[in-house]
């Protein structure tokens, strides 16, 4: 009998040679790279690509390179996505095909062989993808044009537009959604100009679980910033490896923040009623809300969406400043400019309460 790292390499092998030979004669399920005109792109690590000029058949294996896709009108496109994007209602809406989309990789790892059936043209991944030798290898290996497409603030999200846009020839389009995006900010900026650090709310945000967070230096930081707002965590310097931070609940007890805002209405709802949070400020004022999420959820570190997000926050924390501000009919004008959908009243019900735009994950830990 072989030794079992005998058989791991000749495994390995085997495999290899498998992709190069798939990539080499194409045919159904295969991998071959596409053979159509050509363009150089550079993604947001600096890397220039050859892709193609007229993607057709296309692997989003970050959620927010779907979205962008989306906005971009070329959703149509996407054979494959991460598992979050298949249960997103705008994107099922949009494109009913979505919801059936394969997902090709698994716990960060690429799975070679579905990436090779879903016989794809062009792949889009996170930094953190191509920052993980072994994945890097595979995908380098597959032969087929993949580019790097992620953020961390809102300056890079905006990089990140740019390059969706220039990947997909649709420059202008993305020109249009940074400039509202902007536009967007500075009307905020405008109208909350003099309020003091002082007097702004102090709020603790919770990402899909209690107790993780946001850090420094980061989208949803600049967010909350953005909105007028005092984000506790980031202003306590907070720091992670990855997007996002755990703490502690004795650490919000320690911050006691004046709100608390949750991407997530289950965990405002077990906030809300856990005899644990109870003796929190915002808990007891019921300042505990929950975000809208449309295309995307609109204050999360994966968001394209961060300046309907510091609308609906200024708005939220201070009413006074935004009364001619319609939001439900902003939101909706802003969907049919951007989207090309339509939104009715129940949809945007649902936006705003943040139920039934997309479905939770199977687990929700809160703490």
């Amino acid at each position: 009998m072989k030794h079992p790292r005998v058989r791991r390499v000749v495994s390995g092998l085997l495999v290899l040679l498998m992709l190069l030979l798939c990539a080499a004669c194409g045919g159904s399920g295969g991998g071959t790279a596409p053979s159509g005109p050509m363009k150089t792109v550079t993604d947001i690590l600096g890397r220039e690509v050859s892709v193609p000029q007229d993607a057709k058949r296309v692997i989003c294996m970050y959620a927010s390179t779907a979205h962008m896709m989306a906005m971009l009108d070329k959703g149509d496109t996407i054979v494959g996505a991460s598992d979050g994007v298949t249960r997103d209602q705008m994107m099922i809406t949009k494109y009913p095909a979505i919801e059936d989309v394969p997902t090709p990789y698994h716990e960060g790892a690429v799975n070679a062989e579905e990436v090779l059936a879903l016989d794809p043209d062009l792949i889009l991944i996170k930094r953190e993808m191509y920052e993980k030798d072994t994945e890097k290898q595979k995908l380098d290996d597959l032969g087929i044009p993949y580019v790097v497409v992620d953020y961390l603030t809102l300056d890079e999200l905006k990089k990140a537009i740019e390059v969706m846009g220039n990947v997909f020839s649709e420059s202008e389009k993305a020109e249009a959604y940074i400039a509202y995006m902007d536009k967007t900010f500075a009307d905020v900026e405008a109208r909350l100009q003099g309020i003091p650090d002082n007097e702004k709310p102090r709020v603790y945000h919770s990402i899909t679980e209690a107790t993780k967070t946001d850090i420094i230096d980061s989208l949803c930081a600049d967010i909350i910033s953005t909105a007028g707002l005092i984000d506790v965590s980031a202003a306590a310097g907070t720091t992670a490896l990855g997007k996002n931070a755990t703490v502690t609940l004795e650490q919000i007890y320690n911050w006691d923040p004046d709100a608390i805002i949750c991407n997530e209405y289950a965990v405002a709802d077990y906030i809300k009623a856990n005899q644990k949070w109870s003796g929190l400020k915002a808990v007891r004022d019921n300042k505990v809300f929950t975000l809208p999420i449309g295309a995307t959820r609109w204050c999360h570190h994966g968001s394209m969406e961060p300046q309907m997000g510091v609308l609906f926050l200024a708005q939220l924390f201070y009413p006074d400043r935004f009364q001619d501000v319609d939001l439900r009919e902003t939101t909706r004008q802003y969907y049919a400019d951007f989207f090309g959908m339509t939104l009715d009243d129940a949809t945007l019900d649902k936006i705003f309460s943040g139920r039934g735009m997309r479905e939770s994950s199977p687990t929700l830990e809160m703490e």
